[in-house]
């Protein structure tokens, strides 16, 4: 058996999340069922996070096991012919040792939240960014997101349904950038909470609307209620970019 690890970059609008569901069309039983019609292999991969429906990824990463052989330039392209017309492609494929798992060795991820701030929405951008007219204070937001660094009680910006056993979470690095009329969250982690930075984006765009002032984002850690933060953001605007091993 040789222990395959998968990168893969998906579009996220057409698909209901990263987990198989059975009555649904997910990226996890999309790349599954391309295996199996490369190999005729019947796998379940492991991927290193449940991304919700509608959010994307440039470097997801997954693990299966497959017992023939085939070299990696096989598995890419028989992947990817398999995968037709999906908003889905395998990036890079690599044999890794047996004690490999994509969800449990990962050391980090990072994820961006794309926002297109201008009067005019943008059709080119519109998959990948929310868009808000009014003029959002940069320099506020960047002040207030360096609150999040950190090992905090996240419960403020913790979805209800979250099934993790508890709501410590450590944020290694957050930050904003601008370019042009795109701002962009940045936040690195281990691994983060449901939604969690959905709602602290949504949080960050009240300092940003100058609603909150930016001690508020130290308020709502303090104070781990949930009803009390911002709105949860659209998940379209979210991006997986890198995880590290």
């Amino acid at each position: 058996m040789t222990n395959i690890k998968l990168t893969i970059e998906y579009h996220g609008l057409p698909y209901c999340g990263w987990q198989y569901q059975k009555n649904e069309k997910t990226v996890q039983g999309e790349i599954e069922k391309a295996i199996f019609k490369f190999s005729g292999e019947k796998k379940t991969i492991q991927g290193a996070g449940r991304t919700d429906a509608g959010v994307h990824a440039l470097a997801q990463c997954a693990n299966f096991e497959l017992e023939k052989k085939f070299d990696e330039y096989q598995i890419l392209n028989g992947i990817n012919f398999h995968l037709g017309t999906e908003k889905i492609r395998i990036t890079k494929v690599e044999n890794v040792d047996q004690e490999f798992n994509a969800r449990f060795t990962a050391k980090s991820k990072i994820y961006n939240y794309q926002v297109f701030n201008s009067q005019a929405p943008s059709v080119i951008e519109d998959d990948f960014s929310i868009h808000i007219r009014q003029l959002l204070d940069i320099d506020s937001m960047q002040k207030a997101v360096k609150l999040f660094l950190g090992k905090h009680d996240f419960s403020s910006f913790r979805a209800q349904g979250c099934q993790a056993n508890i709501p410590l979470r450590t944020i290694d690095d957050a930050s904003i950038e601008v370019k042009g009329k795109k701002i962009i969250f940045i936040f690195k982690a281990q691994s983060f909470l449901y939604q969690q930075i959905r709602i602290m984006v949504g949080s960050l765009l009240e300092v940003g609307l100058k609603n909150k002032n930016i001690n508020w984002i130290k308020e709502l850690i303090e104070a781990k209620d949930r009803s009390l933060a911002g709105p949860t953001v659209p998940s379209k605007g979210l991006i997986l970019k890198e995880i590290s091993y």
